[in-house]
């Protein structure tokens, strides 16, 4: 049985890539918070709003997939998307994806989200992913989590063979051959 792990990080540092890595050599299952809940409550109020505007918010997408593929470019829209799914039980995220069969739950954002997980014990580890020797920090106002939030800060400013290692050592898995 493979631990429960919440994977947190800055944009864009490699939280996606640690869980892929971990699904491909371990047999973890995962699925990005993003379009976890993206699914659930962004696309479906997008779609059925007929003016395409929300607050100071204005898309224009034909699905999906186009949505998520430019959440990036409105990641406050998305926390907040996501932290009114999350209300008023804001372990919900994080309880469905583990109920769903997921061990991995890639990207929480909110201190808020965070907390009560922790205090429910829902994971067995909260690892940090740091790329910030080559990319900034986000604003406050889309991630408000730290990297003293994590049980364990894994690095990710080298190579992808560094990561591999690192990860590798985190895991248990040393002198396994990943692909």
């Amino acid at each position: 049985m493979n631990r429960k792990l919440l994977i947190v990080g800055y944009g864009r540092h490699g939280k996606d890539t640690v869980a892929e890595l971990l699904r491909d050599n371990m047999g973890y299952k995962f699925i990005s918070s993003s379009e976890f809940v993206g699914r659930r409550c962004v696309w479906p109020q997008m779609k059925d709003d007929a003016s395409d505007t929300f607050g100071d918010y204005e898309f224009s997408y034909s699905s999906f997939e186009e949505c998520y593929a430019d959440r990036a470019n409105h990641r406050p829209y998305w926390a907040d998307a996501i932290s009114a799914y999350n209300t008023p039980d804001k372990t919900r995220t994080a309880s469905e994806m583990l109920e769903m069969g997921y061990d991995i739950y890639v990207g929480m954002r909110r201190r808020d989200e965070l907390v009560p997980v922790k205090e429910k014990k829902i994971f067995d580890e909260i690892i940090w992913v740091d790329r910030s020797v080559h990319l900034p920090p986000e604003p406050k106002t889309s991630m408000d989590i730290e990297p003293t939030d994590a049980d364990t800060i894994l690095d990710n400013n080298g190579s992808m063979a560094d990561l591999i290692l690192n990860l590798q050592k985190l895991m248990g898995a040393e002198g396994a051959t990943w692909i």
